[in-house]
């Protein structure tokens, strides 16, 4: 079966007419000007997607030329991409030869899966998912979605035991894209100059390229490592419904999705340095989700990292939108559900000031975790553990009330931040009443105090030094 990813429509748009289409490789790049995004209906697969394409400009064109901000509000011209097409071998997906994303062991060969391991969100094996049923070797996947799926395992390829590691970023982290207008806007706020000149073999050329065990790891080689061995089955003659988005197609039921060998450096000396464009570092650590299932409130206060991280970003202040992706929740080496969020604040980058933006936001979490011990009674000595329930309950709703109002908090006056405080105010009322609902005059004054408990973002005065009258003169 013939099918180059270079011409197929495999890549799902959603063009600025409000016309969805499914492109090729050379139409989404040659068409970016006109397509405002990827429309893949996953997350994982419009980060992926994006990346991807990331990557074939810096292979076609290096760094950005100098005059690349002429280009702004046209398009890429179509002699950027002669490459792509001198090397057209390197984008099919089947065949005896050369394969995208595919190679087979030099030696032996493993027993064959299902092709539903290329989708994280299809069960396998003994695994069964509430809303969606499959069985191995009688469902399978178009060959869209195998594109697809081998396109997320440098980005979110997950730890699946011994030899078979997780993608360049180890436990996937959360991935920030700058967003412009359109794909092409989008793509240009992407690529920046690397300041180097060697970016290494891209896995489309080479897929069983090694990282290296210690130094810098070149930006192609970073972005498209495949931390799984894969090569797909044929075809079935039949036309079936794809299991993961329902098209009539010859289907691949079965594939080769073998591990490559421990990838972890000799010595902790030996570290490699890979950076990516995509993701925040606090202090060279990378940003990655926390486990939303470990209380009522662990998601609450996600969006303060994901905002503080974007504003330190550099790419993040220019366009002052972008997305976030990432797993919801992660316990151990499980991940549950993909999240997505847009964030969007339009400023003026002459009087925004990002830092006192990030002061703000991190003195708002100091304030929320003084919440519970605001609520014990004074002089008590026991703990009063119903308290800390009751505050975890209530900040999940104030928390997506303000992450909402973020455009206003970052631009606006410093009382917005005091309004959105108040937010508290008719849910502490109600915790209140839970929390002391006596009669006597204790409890109504308890009441009362509860009641009024909200984090206090009025801004602090400042002491300075007054003239005082001097000491034995007229007051």
């Amino acid at each position: 079966m013939n099918y180059n990813l270079l011409d197929e429509k495999w890549i799902p748009v959603l063009y600025r007419n409000g016309k969805y289409d499914r492109v090729g490789i050379f139409q989404a790049l040659t068409d970016a000007h006109r397509i405002r995004q990827i429309a893949a209906s996953n997350p994982m697969d419009r980060v992926a997607i994006f990346r991807f394409l990331l990557a074939l400009l810096y292979w076609c064109k290096g760094n950005p030329p100098d005059y690349v901000s002429a280009y702004a509000e046209k398009s890429f011209p179509d002699d950027w991409f002669t490459k792509l097409d001198e090397n057209r071998d390197c984008f099919n997906l089947f065949g005896d030869g050369k394969r995208f994303y595919q190679y087979q062991a030099k030696t032996g060969e493993p027993d064959k899966l299902t092709a539903n391991y290329l989708m994280q969100e299809i069960p396998t094996g003994s695994n069964w998912y509430h809303f969606c049923h499959s069985k191995d070797k009688d469902n399978g996947l178009c060959p869209a979605c195998c594109a697809k799926g081998l396109l997320r395992l440098p980005s979110f390829a997950t730890s699946g035991g011994r030899g078979k590691p997780p993608g360049i970023n180890s436990k996937p982290p959360i991935y920030i894209i700058p967003l412009g207008s359109c794909l092409f806007e989008s793509l240009l706020l992407s690529w920046q100059d690397q300041k180097q000149n060697d970016f290494g073999e891209p896995a489309w050329v080479k897929p069983d390229i090694q990282l290296p065990a210690k130094g810098k790891v070149a930006l192609l080689t970073g972005l498209t490592w495949l931390p799984r061995r894969v090569w797909l089955d044929t075809p079935k003659t039949d036309e079936e419904n794809c299991i993961a988005c329902g098209v009539k197609a010859k289907l691949i039921k079965q594939s080769v999705f073998a591990g490559i060998g421990s990838t972890k450096a000799e010595s902790v000396d030996e570290r490699r340095n890979w950076d990516d464009p995509h993701v925040i570092y606090d202090n060279k650590n990378v940003l990655k989700p926390n486990d939303s299932l470990k209380a009522y409130d662990a998601a609450s206060g996600r969006w303060t990292k994901l905002v503080i991280g974007a504003l330190i970003q550099k790419n993040a202040i220019s366009p002052h939108r972008f997305i976030a992706v990432s797993f919801a929740t992660v316990q151990n080496d499980k991940y549950i559900e993909a999240k997505k969020c847009e964030v969007s604040f339009n400023v003026n980058t002459d009087s925004f000031n990002p830092q006192k933006a990030i002061e703000k936001i991190d003195y708002w979490s100091k304030e929320n975790s003084k919440l519970i011990s605001r609520c014990k009674p004074k002089k008590s000595s026991r703990k009063h553990a119903e308290i800390r329930p009751m505050i975890d309950s209530v900040r999940p709703h104030i928390e997506t009330q303000v992450f909402d109002k973020i455009h206003a908090l970052l631009t606006g006056e410093p009382e917005a931040w005091e309004q959105v405080a108040g937010d508290y105010s008719p849910m502490m009322s109600v915790v209140a009443q839970s929390l002391a609902p006596g009669y006597t005059t204790v409890e109504v004054q308890r009441r009362r105090e509860i009641a009024a408990v909200k984090p206090n973002m009025k801004p602090k005065i400042i002491a300075t030094d007054r003239a005082g009258r001097k000491k034995g003169a007229d007051a």
